[in-house]
Parts: structure tokens; sequence; C-alpha cells
């Protein structure tokens, strides 16, 4: 797929010298975009795709350095790689150009060493495409569970500790709610992990549907799952019991029904992640003990 280079040059004959060079010498390879003011330029950016910008300084009205800054400060143009074309060789000239863009070429520039930069700045923006995009897949992988895309206990643990602070400083509460699918062995048991696999997952659509974006959901490990609401202690057992009716209603295929339980606690002003944890647990403990298919609180 061609790459789309975008010339601004003031001066006419530049900008036939350039497009000329790209057409004869690499369009295979590139489309090439001629505008004769950085106005152009800018509207030209707006409206389409381009992968690297070649950019005169001297120009009316708005300079280069102008619409360097300008590119620089939209995300959408943010990362497109500029080389100044310019005359100017003076060092305040070329510490700008390094600044505000990826590098700069004198005129009268050599036609092999603009093809030679060109392509090793669109090679190099890709390249650090590719690191971003793996950067933000290495930071979904540590802060999201691979099964039911929800959050991991890590984060769990990094958000609630947060959240603790929060309400510490400014004198609120929060609920802690920990809920454990009933019999969950027999699942796999009977009917396979994979089986097992799916009604994890519904389980976790069924509740991620039915709480608020800003509310902390996570899966705590194996079939148990932990939930942080901003809510008092009985909307907050109105919730868990709705939630859990959701769950006992549905038929997860093959499987059939399932039945959730339910340990709830409220934040204390004294709280640590450890005593919720424990308060939640013994919560869930009594649900499990008292006939499954309950909330109880603690």
């Amino acid at each position: 797929m061609k790459k789309t280079i975008l010339y601004i040059d003031d001066i006419k004959t530049n900008l036939f010298i350039v497009e000329s060079l790209i057409e004869s010498n690499a369009e295979n390879l590139y489309e090439i975009i001629v505008v004769e003011s950085a106005s152009e330029g800018l509207e030209v950016l707006l409206k389409q795709h381009v992968d690297i910008i070649l950019l005169d300084i001297m120009m009316p009205e708005i300079d280069g350095f102008e619409a360097a800054g300008m590119i620089r400060h939209s995300k959408k143009t943010k990362d497109i790689p500029i080389i100044f074309i310019t005359a100017k060789k003076d060092d305040e000239t070329i510490e700008n150009c390094f600044y505000l863009g990826s590098d700069y070429v004198n005129k009268p520039f050599n036609h092999v060493e603009l093809l030679a930069r060109i392509s090793f700045h669109l090679k190099l923006s890709e390249k650090e495409k590719e690191v971003k995009v793996r950067e933000a897949e290495l930071e979904y992988e540590a802060s999201y569970d691979a099964l039911t895309q929800i959050y991991n206990r890590k984060m769990f643990h990094r958000l609630i500790n947060e959240k603790i602070l929060k309400a510490q400083r400014d004198k609120n509460s929060f609920i802690f709610i920990m809920l454990d699918i009933d019999f969950f062995k027999k699942v796999n048991d009977n009917f396979g992990h994979l089986a097992g696999d799916e009604v994890l997952k519904s389980i976790s659509k069924i509740i991620k549907e039915h709480v608020r974006g800003s509310d902390i959901f996570a899966r705590w490990g194996g079939e148990e799952f932990v939930l942080s609401l901003d809510t008092n202690l009985e909307k907050g057992v109105e919730i868990a019991n709705n939630l859990r009716k959701l769950i006992a209603e549905e038929d997860f295929a093959e499987v059939g029904t399932l039945t959730c339980s339910f340990g709830i606690t409220e934040f204390k002003e004294d709280d640590t992640q450890d005593s919720m944890t424990q308060r939640a647990d013994s919560a869930l403990y009594e649900a499990k003990e008292s006939g499954r298919n309950k909330v109880c609180q603690a």
C-alpha cells in the first residue's frame, strides 16, 4: 500500500521538483500531495490520512515552524513525521527543526538524500507504531483477565486501594462484594472445562451489563468475582440480589441453570483492603453454608 506524502511550500518550482522526483523514482511507493501554503496543508490533514510531511520554513502568513506547532498539538496529526526543507543553516533553525519535527534537509537538496530520509522516517514511524501497539497490549494483559475480559485480581487490588484512600480523604463510603458460582466444580467435571469457561464468560457479561462503568468489577480467581460499588449497604444488597436473580434465571446452554452466592460489606473509616476482604469472604462463606444462592452481609 502506497504511503502518502504531503509537501507544503509556497514556491511552485520547489513543489514541481519534489513532485517530479517522487513520480520518477518512487511512484510505486508514494502518493504525493502538494500545496502552496500552511493553511492549505492543515486543511488536507483534517480531511485525509497523511504518512509524512515535507515542510518549507519560510512561508507567508503561517511559517513552517508555526504550522509544525499546530500539527504537533493535534491528537490526529501529532505523530506524523515532519521533514523540514530549508535553505537556512543557522544553529537556531537546526534546533527548531529537531524540536518541532523529525529531521531537515537543506536546499538545494540531494535527491538521493531526500528519498533516503523519507524512507527512513516512514520505517521509523511504523516501528514506533508497532511498539505503541505492543505496549498497549501488554498494559491490557497486565490489567485484564484473559478469559472474561474484565479486570484481573492485580488491577482490582490497585483500584480498590485508590478507592480506599479516596473514601478516607472524602469521608464517604462504598461497598465491597465477593461472589462465587455455586457447585462450579460439577460444571467442569460433568461438562468439561470449555463449558466451564463459557459459564465464566456468560456470568461476567451479565454482571458487566448490569453495573455502571464507574463500578469496579474483576475476576478474583477461579469461579470467584469481586465488585466495588459507590453506594450504601442497603442499596448494595439490593443490587447484589438483582444480580443473583439475573444469574439464576439465565439458561447456560448445555449446563442449564446455575446460581451464585454473595458476600457483601461496607467500607469503614479504618478499613484496609485485607479487612474488607475478610468480612466479605466471611459473608460469602455464610451464604454458602446457609443454603447458597443468597446474599449475606458482614
